[in-house]
C-alpha cells in the first residue's frame, strides 16, 4: 500500500561501525579449476535439475542473437554449473565464510520489541504452515531465541501461492 512520505520509516544516519563490516576475499583463483570446453558442446541432454521445461522457461535464445553452437554451449556450461542452480527453496544457499563474512545489521541501542502478530485466517491455516515449513527445510528461516517479535503477514502471488511479508519497520527505526 502506498504511504506518505511523512509516515515513511528510514534509517538513522550515524557512523557505521568497523565490526559489521563486510570482510571479501577470494582464498583461491576460481579460474584455475574451471574445466576446459570443448569448442563442439554436446547436444542438450536434461537431466533430474535441469529439465526439458526448465531450459524451455530460460529461453536462452529468445532474440535469436546466438547460432546453434552457442546456444548449445550455453546449455553445456548450464549443465556443468548445475549445482549453482536453484530452481526451488530447498536448493538455495548461502556465501562460503571463506569469501564473504557473516553480515551484521549495525543498529543504535533499543529496547527488543514484540508486537502482537495479525490472526492467520483458518482457510490458509495449512497453506501458511506448508510455506513456514518450507522455509524452514531451505534453511531461509532457523530456530531463534530472540527477544525480537515483528509482525508478519501472507499475501497470495499471482500464480495463487502465499508469500509471507514481515513487517520491518521497527527495525529500520534503529538500523544506523
Amino acid at each position: 500500500a502506498y504511504k506518505r512520505v511523512d509516515h515513511k520509516i528510514k534509517p538513522i544516519p550515524g557512523v557505521f561501525p568497523q565490526e559489521a563490516s563486510v570482510t571479501r576475499q577470494i582464498p583461491d583463483d576460481p579460474l584455475l579449476t574451471l574445466p576446459p570446453l570443448s569448442p563442439h558442446p554436446p547436444i542438450f541432454v536434461p537431466t533430474k535439475k535441469v529439465t526439458s521445461e526448465r531450459m524451455k522457461d530460460i529461453n536462452v535464445n529468445k532474440l535469436g542473437f546466438l547460432w546453434p553452437e552457442e546456444e548449445k554451449l550455453f546449455q553445456h556450461i548450464l549443465l556443468l554449473n548445475e549445482q549453482t542452480l536453484a530452481f526451488e527453496d530447498t536448493d538455495r544457499g548461502t556465501l562460503k565464510e571463506s569469501y564473504f563474512s557473516p553480515y551484521i545489521i549495525a543498529t543504535e541501542p533499543h529496547i527488543p520489541w514484540a508486537y502482537k502478530n495479525i490472526p492467520i485466517p483458518p482457510g490458509i491455516r495449512q497453506q501458511v504452515m506448508d510455506v513456514l515449513k518450507l522455509k524452514i527445510k531451505a534453511g531461509v528461516y532457523e530456530p531463534s531465541q530472540s527477544s525480537y517479535r515483528s509482525k508478519w503477514f501472507c499475501v497470495v502471488k499471482k500464480n495463487g501461492k502465499l508469500r509471507i511479508v514481515h513487517d520491518l519497520q521497527p527495525l529500520n527505526q534503529v538500523t544506523i
